[in-house]
């Protein structure tokens, strides 16, 4: 909660326990003053927000009592009771929704380039998988981030309109639910120049049905270290992707019924997870997992994604030339990363693509041919803190390793979220699927995994990896 939002809630609580304590009060001027002068404060400075209103209600509901000289427990024992229990009742969930959806702090990056991003419509010649229209060709919608010149810009709000929309749809709710975000200061400026050098290029691919750039506490700090991020939304795959029509197209629920959320793959994973965990040795554990990683309906994902990801390459040299980023990007230097799906498609694109330099899956399922590979490029595997009986698949899946340098890697204490923004926007482990880590100490974790390995692999910088990662008590760190 914030300052004025806990002392308002602070009040409601001294005002109703007041006239029970104490018969000989303040003036009611004096009490009404006090209340009336921290709402308006609140109001000015902070501002109105939803997660308020059972604040709110008690708030008034106790300036009426004292306005009218009002007693607000009163009665026998039982009416007390229950009186005390419904006031109570209502201040805990004033309490509780602006603790668990709190305006939120992003870290501070920690390098030296400030930060800009612009959006880039990319329309392609590829058919459209997902849709049944014969005629859609795929069309994505890109979110560059680059260090940048800041002279009179402003900074960009915490996701655009799409991502809030799309992220309330997801959860069925309003569709002004995450308007509060507003209040949400990011480091990233909206559309400024970019840097005058030029810059290794990263391709970044998020989680499956997630907010496509809902990833600004580790992004913004890469970007701050002198690298340009193109950030894929990939259309009907993410939340929802908003174009510059101010067209919005949401995940695809119905593709998602035909081919993934079905019984047909409800019955695969369950029987895929069985195999793993019932294997007696290393030779059946090899065997499920290489039919899981083979046959689910995530390879199909990761397939496309990885062409989205060559699809921004071809891109590069034209963008080079002739946009905003004219001379800015080194293209002879192409790092991949990416989050869950978003991680293994990395995976898969490193596979695919010879122009990318190196790569690293963000607690991905490593789904597709990989396993049958041997990794030719820098690759590093990140992994959050899986407890069994989750299958460990990217042992099996990594198992022929890398001619060139092969990191693994886990963040102890860590979910699958920690790598996202959902532990800001949600302040609970339990909803947010985070792990008990400080939520901050993971994204530090990720962000200083991520540069350093790019630093040794794009920009041939001299560092031991392995000595830097045992500053950190949380990580785990081995090389291949």
């Amino acid at each position: 909660m914030r300052i004025f939002e806990a002392i308002l809630l602070l009040l409601c609580i001294v005002f109703i326990i007041l006239p029970i304590l104490f018969k000989n009060r303040a003036s009611k001027k004096i009490e009404l003053s006090i209340i009336v002068f921290f709402l308006i404060t609140h109001l000015i400075f902070e501002g109105y927000r939803w997660q308020m209103i059972p604040t709110y209600c008690i708030l008034l509901i106790v300036l009426f009592s004292i306005y009218k000289q009002y007693l607000l427990i009163k009665g026998n024992w039982i009416s007390k009771s229950i009186i005390l229990f419904f006031l109570f009742l209502f201040l805990l969930i004033g309490y509780t929704l602006p603790t668990v959806l709190p305006v939120f702090t992003l870290l501070k990056p920690t390098g030296n380039y400030k930060i800009g991003s612009k959006y880039i419509h990319l329309k392609t010649e590829r058919d459209e998988d997902i849709t049944k229209n014969l005629n859609d060709k795929r069309e994505l919608m890109i979110k560059v981030w680059y260090p940048a010149i800041i002279k009179n810009e402003k900074k960009e709000p915490y996701l655009n309109e799409g991502d809030r929309i799309s992220f309330a749809k997801k959860y069925g709710l309003p569709k002004t639910t995450f308007k509060y975000l507003n209040y949400i200061e990011t480091n990233t400026y909206l559309a400024p120049k970019v840097a005058n050098e030029k810059f290794p290029v990263l391709i970044f691919s998020h989680g499956y049905y997630s907010k496509a750039s809902g990833y600004y506490a580790v992004i913004e700090e890469i970007v701050s270290k002198g690298y340009i991020v193109f950030n894929i939304n990939h259309t009907y795959e993410s939340t929802g992707t908003l174009f510059p029509d101010k067209s919005l197209k949401l995940y695809n629920l119905e593709y998602d019924k035909n081919h993934i959320s079905n019984k047909k793959m409800a019955e695969m994973a369950w029987k895929m997870r069985q195999a793993y965990t019932n294997a007696k040795n290393e030779k059946e554990r090899l065997i499920a997992s290489d039919f899981a990683l083979k046959n689910y309906f995530s390879v199909v994902v990761c397939k496309r994604w990885s062409k989205d990801i060559s699809t921004v390459i071809n891109n590069l040299e034209n963008w080079n030339k002739n946009s905003f980023l004219k001379n800015h990007l080194d293209i002879s230097k192409i790092g991949v990363f990416g989050h869950s799906q978003g991680g293994s498609s990395a995976g898969q694109a490193i596979l695919d693509d010879k122009r990318i330099t190196a790569g690293i899956n963000i607690d991905g399922i490593q789904w597709g041919n990989m396993i049958d590979s041997v990794l030719t490029k820098p690759f590093l595997n990140i992994s959050s803190d899986w407890k069994y009986p989750h299958p460990n698949y990217n042992k099996y899946a990594y198992k022929n390793g890398s001619t060139a340098v092969f990191y693994n890697a886990k963040i102890i204490g860590t979910g699958h979220s920690n790598f996202m923004d959902i532990p800001l926007i949600i302040n609970t482990p339990f909803l947010s699927e985070a792990g008990k880590i400080n939520v901050k100490k993971a994204y530090e974790i990720t962000s200083f995994l991520t540069t350093s390995f790019f630093d040794i692999t794009l920009k041939n910088k001299k560092l031991n990896l392995l000595k830097r990662a045992n500053t950190y008590k949380n990580l785990k760190l081995t090389k291949n």
